[in-house]
C-alpha cells in the first residue's frame, strides 16, 4: 500500500448478488462428467471444420489450428479439472480473434454475469497521460471516495493501464484498439456464459477521490442473473434467430449496465423492444440545432418495427444535420441494421453481401434450408473451382422492409468505437460505402465483426444427423456466412478488418464525465 493511501472501509454488497465464492462452490459441487466433456470437444471439432466460414482468413491471419488444438485437448482431457477444462475449450475459440465464434458454457454459468458494480472510462490528456475513471457505480457501493469521477490507479497492486493491457491479451477482440476496449470493459464486467469467472473472489483498488485523496478498498466480485422469466435464467439473445450478427457477451454486459445504471424510466422498456435499444435528443451546439440519435443495440424482435421506431424519431429531427451513434453497439439483427440505414437515405442503399464456406456440411444445409438455396450451386461447383467461398448474396431487401416509411435526407455523421461489433459494423460500413457522411470514431476502427452467426442449437434443426445435443444447456455459436462490402469497397471482407474512421477524436475528460461533449462537438463540425 501507498504510504499516502488511507484504507477505506471494506465496499458494501451489491443487491440481488451472490458472492463469487458461493456461486463457484455451488459449480464445484456438480461437476461435468468426463463424457460431456469429450462430447463438447467433438461438437467443437464439427463446427469448426465443416461449418466456420472464417477458418482460412483466421489460420493465416492469426498463425492458428483450432481444429489441431482440438484434437490435442480431446487427448489430453483426463487431468483437467472442471474450471480448467472450461478454461482451455474457452482458449481454443478466444485465439479466433472472432466474438461471434465461441463455446458458451454451461448451467449454471448460462445467464450470469460476475461484477464489481462500476464502470471505468478511460481519456488522455493532450500529452497523452492516460486516466480511468469510475463512470458509473451502483449507489450501494458509494463510500470513501469511490465514486463517480474517482481515478482508479491500481488493480490488484497493477498499475491499472498495465492491468487494463494484461486483461487485454485474455479478449478475442479482431485488432488492438478492440481487445483494449474490451481489456477496460472486462475489468469490473464479465459475462460467465462466455468466458471462465474471475480468479479472485475480490480486488483490492487503489484510486484517488474526486476531491484528491489516496485510497484503498477491496471491492467483492458479485455474481447477477442477466434475465429471468418465471424464475428461470434465461439467454440475453435468441439462440434460433437466422439473421443475427453480434456480440453475445458485449450484449450481456449492455444488458446488465442496463439493470444496474440506466435511469428507471429507461429500465422500463423491455431489453429487446426498439425503446430499450435506442434514445434520442435534440442537441445546442453553437447556436445550432441537431439530432441525436443513440443506437445502443440492434438485438431486437423485428427489423420493420425497429425502422417504424427510428422514422418516427428521424421524423421530428431537425434539418439541420443527425448525429448517430453507434458506440458500444455490440451488433443484433442485420435486417433491422440495414433497415435503419435505409432510413438515413434518400435512396435505396446496397446491403452487405454474405458468402458460405464451400464443405459438406454448408453444402447439406443449402440443400436441406430453402432460405439457402441460392449458395447451392456455387457450393458445389467450388469442387471444380477451388473456392473456399460461395458467391456472396444480400440477406436483406432494406427497401422493401421500408416501403413507406420517412426518410431522413439531411446531411449525417455516425460515431463509431472498437466496441461496435457485427450488425453494427454492417451498418457503419453501409454508412461509408454508401456515402451518407463521415464516420466519426473514437478508435481508428470498429470491432471488425463480418458474419451472421448461427447457434449450434439452430444448425441442430437442419443437420440433425450432424450434430447432437449438448450437455447442461452448453453451446457453441459460429460465424457461418461471412459479410462483405458494398459499392467502393465491392468484396471487402469486414471480419478482422472492421471500418476505418473518416476522422479520429480521442476521448477527453469532458467527454467521460460531460456526456461527450467534446465528442459532440466534434461530430457538429463534420456536419457544419
Amino acid at each position: 500500500m501507498s504510504p499516502t493511501a488511507a484504507i477505506a472501509e471494506p465496499a458494501r454488497t451489491l443487491p440481488e448478488s451472490t458472492g463469487l465464492k458461493e456461486f463457484m462452490e455451488r459449480v464445484e459441487a456438480d461437476p461435468l462428467p468426463l463424457a460431456a466433456r469429450y462430447q463438447l470437444v467433438a461438437a467443437a471439432r464439427v463446427l469448426l471444420e465443416e461449418l466456420y466460414v472464417h477458418l482460412p482468413l483466421k489460420r493465416a491471419m492469426h498463425a492458428t489450428d483450432p481444429v489441431q488444438r482440438l484434437r490435442l485437448l480431446e487427448r489430453r482431457l483426463q487431468p483437467l479439472s472442471e474450471p480448467q477444462f472450461h478454461a482451455e475449450l474457452t482458449d481454443v475459440f478466444r485465439d479466433l480473434r472472432d466474438l461471434h465464434t465461441g463455446y458458451q458454457l454451461p448451467d449454471p454459468y448460462r445467464g450470469h454475469v460476475a461484477t464489481l458494480g462500476f464502470l471505468v472510462e478511460g481519456y488522455a490528456d493532450p500529452d497523452g497521460t492516460p486516466h480511468h475513471i469510475v463512470s458509473k457505480i451502483d449507489s450501494s457501493l458509494v463510500h470513501a471516495g469511490l465514486d463517480v469521477g474517482a481515478e482508479l490507479l491500481a488493480f490488484n497492486g497493477v498499475p491499472v493501464e498495465r492491468a487494463i493491457e494484461r486483461n487485454a491479451a485474455a479478449q478475442a477482440g479482431s485488432n488492438a484498439d478492440a481487445r483494449l476496449a474490451r481489456g477496460l470493459e472486462s475489468l469490473t464486467l464479465r459475462p460467465l456464459r462466455t468466458g471462465p469467472p474471475p480468479d479472485e473472489h475480490q480486488v483490492l483498488l487503489a484510486y484517488r477521490t474526486p476531491g484528491g485523496r489516496r485510497r484503498e478498498t477491496r471491492v467483492p466480485w458479485r455474481v447477477r442473473a442477466v434475465e429471468q422469466r418465471a424464475g428461470r435464467v434465461q439467454d440475453p439473445v435468441p439462440t434460433l434467430a437466422t439473421g443475427l450478427g453480434i456480440d453475445v457477451g458485449s450484449e450481456v454486459r449492455r444488458q446488465v449496465k442496463r439493470a444496474l445504471f440506466a435511469p428507471p424510466r429507461a429500465r422500463r422498456s423491455a431489453a429487446r423492444a426498439p425503446r430499450g435499444a435506442v434514445s434520442h435528443r435534440t442537441l445546442r451546439i453553437r447556436g445550432r440545432s441537431y439530432g441525436y440519435l443513440r443506437v445502443f443495440s440492434f438485438n431486437v424482435a423485428g427489423a420493420r418495427s425497429f425502422a417504424e421506431h427510428v422514422a418516427r424519431i428521424v421524423e421530428d429531427a431537425p434539418a439541420g444535420g443527425l448525429v448517430v451513434d453507434v458506440r458500444g453497439n455490440p451488433g443484433g439483427h442485420v435486417p433491422a441494421a440495414e433497415s435503419a440505414l435505409q432510413v438515413l437515405s434518400a435512396r435505396p442503399v446496397a446491403p452487405v453481401s454474405f458468402s458460405l464456406p464451400t464443405t459438406r456440411a454448408a453444402l447439406a444445409l443449402a440443400r436441406s434450408n430453402p432460405a439457402f438455396r441460392v449458395w447451392t450451386r456455387s457450393i458445389q461447383d467450388a469442387v471444380e473451382t477451388g473456392e473456399v467461398y460461395s458467391q456472396a448474396f444480400p440477406l436483406t431487401d432494406p427497401e422493401a422492409i421500408t416501403a413507406g416509411l420517412p426518410r431522413y435526407t439531411g446531411p449525417k455523421v455516425l460515431i463509431t468505437d472498437a466496441l461496435s461489433y457485427s450488425a453494427a459494423d454492417i451498418f457503419a460500413a453501409g454508412f461509408q460505402d454508401n456515402a451518407l457522411g463521415p464516420v466519426l470514431g473514437t478508435a481508428r476502427r470498429t470491432g471488425a465483426g463480418g458474419a451472421n452467426v448461427w447457434t449450434h442449437e439452430l444448425l441442430r434443426v437442419w443437420l440433425p444427423e450432424l450434430l447432437g445435443q449438448l450437455p447442461r444447456g452448453a453451446g457453441f455459436r459460429v460465424a457461418l456466412r461471412r459479410a462483405t462490402r458494398a459499392r467502393g469497397n465491392v468484396d471487402v471482407p469486414l471480419e478482422d478488418l472492421g471500418v476505418q474512421a473518416d476522422e479520429l477524436h480521442r476521448l477527453t475528460r469532458r467527454d467521460v464525465t460531460g456526456r461527450n461533449r467534446d465528442l459532440l462537438a466534434a461530430a457538429a463540425a463534420l456536419l457544419g
